[in-house]
């Protein structure tokens, strides 16, 4: 993504009050800000504008956070992505790249990881 390019964020979960909660939390973050409730859904939004930054939920129906991650990732090579989750996954599933979000996961954290993949990050 270039400087001047406004940043795309893609936030996954089944769960819509998270959703809104994230959507809330990061409000004043810069960027387009669009949200799926299935993995599918994520895919097919992603494929009509693909994500600078995603933050996808561990558990979806249909497929995995980090299923989902990879399919993302063979579509749109560097992508920043996340998996928010309550539950660590083993180390030896988590591909390189993946940064783990620990629900609930304080706003700072996912302010500067959401930002660190805009070209906004402080300097």
């Amino acid at each position: 993504m270039t400087a001047d390019a406004t940043p795309s964020y893609l936030f996954v979960d089944e769960d819509p009050l998270q959703l809104s909660a994230l959507r809330r939390l990061l409000r004043d973050v810069p960027g387009t800000k669009r949200s799926a409730t299935s993995a599918e859904e994520a895919l097919r939004m992603a494929e009509e504008e693909p994500p600078s930054v995603v933050i996808a939920a561990y558990i979806l129906p249909g497929m995995d956070g980090l299923s989902l991650i990879a399919a993302l990732r063979s579509r749109t090579p560097g992508v920043l992505c996340g998996l928010h989750t309550t539950q660590l996954p083993g180390r030896d599933i988590i591909p390189p790249g993946i940064t783990i979000l620990l629900k609930p996961c304080p706003p700072e954290r996912l302010r500067a990881f959401l930002l660190s993949g805009s070209g906004n990050a402080p300097k």
